[in-house]
């Protein structure tokens, strides 16, 4: 039986590819591919033949029946899995095939390399720790708001479509005025650019972001929100009134809400102040 092998390719320099990715497109043989076009392309620039090659498709669109069929491969050799750039399984169609392998007991290994998502986050001069990353947002603006208005503690990263991304970072700052947002755009290649501000500042910024290319989008929230989150605030202003220990109150909060003391505590403080 073979296994899976995941490789990461260049997001658009082409320098990035790691020696060992290389030496696997060389001697490997079978591959499955998010774009066999630009498969070919990376192949012929680093001058490696596809004679002897068995490349197969793999995409979002490629349904149960495909993911079977290298499923079945994977019986008689060893399968490479790559997307048209980056991680083949960041918001890429190897995940499924990934499963399949696993339910069947077969082996998946991972060939690293540049991975969009976490150089966006690299760049973005936004809190590490915490973060989530939620591929793309959905095409419904109205279930937009409702992610941005519901999102919880930390940076979040999401991937957006050139004709969208003016229109969703409009109602990002909308509904976080306060919130500090990262535009990170042609990660890698001639025309990147990384361009921070404040919510509230949307307006006076947009003027310089083109909205053309690949976008990551990164937000940091600084408190968690959401229905439970303000009820769980209401109650701490109710034991706050009865004069408990803000401190020993704020770590219990950040136990609950995985957060640090420290923030907890100052907030704690402001709603002491603000009754």
């Amino acid at each position: 039986m073979g296994k899976i092998i995941l490789l990461n390719t260049p997001i658009g320099n082409l320098g990035d590819v790691t020696t060992r990715v290389v030496e696997a497109l060389r001697s490997g043989t079978t591959f499955a591919v998010e774009d066999t076009r630009v498969f070919r392309e990376l192949l012929n620039h680093l001058e490696i033949s596809v004679i002897g090659k068995k490349i197969f498709s793999l995409h979002d669109q490629s349904g149960e029946g495909q993911v079977e069929r290298l499923l079945e491969v994977l019986e008689s050799c060893d399968l490479y899995v790559a997307s048209e750039a980056g991680s083949p399984i960041i918001s890429d169609p190897a995940y499924p095939l990934v499963l399949g392998a696993y339910e069947r007991g077969l082996l998946v290994e991972s060939y690293s390399g540049v991975s969009a998502p976490i150089m966006a986050l690299e760049v973005s001069g936004l809190p590490p720790i915490p973060f989530q990353f939620h591929g793309f947002l959905p095409r419904d603006s109205g279930k937009r708001l409702r992610f941005f208005r519901e999102v919880g503690y930390g940076t979040h990263i999401f991937f957006e479509a050139p004709t969208r991304v003016e229109e969703t970072l409009g109602e990002l700052s909308l509904e976080r005025p306060a919130a500090d947002i990262c535009v990170v755009r042609e990660l890698s290649k001639k025309f990147e650019q990384v361009v921070r501000f404040k919510g509230s500042a949307w307006n006076e910024v947009k003027s310089s972001v083109t909205f053309r290319g690949e976008f990551v989008v990164l937000f940091y929230n600084p408190e968690s929100t959401g229905q439970s989150n303000g009820q769980l605030r209401e109650l701490a202003e109710e034991i706050l009134s009865t004069g408990a220990n803000p401190k020993l109150l704020a770590k219990l909060l950040a136990e609950i809400l995985d957060r640090p003391t420290k923030e907890i505590y100052g907030e704690l403080n402001r709603q002491k102040r603000d009754r």
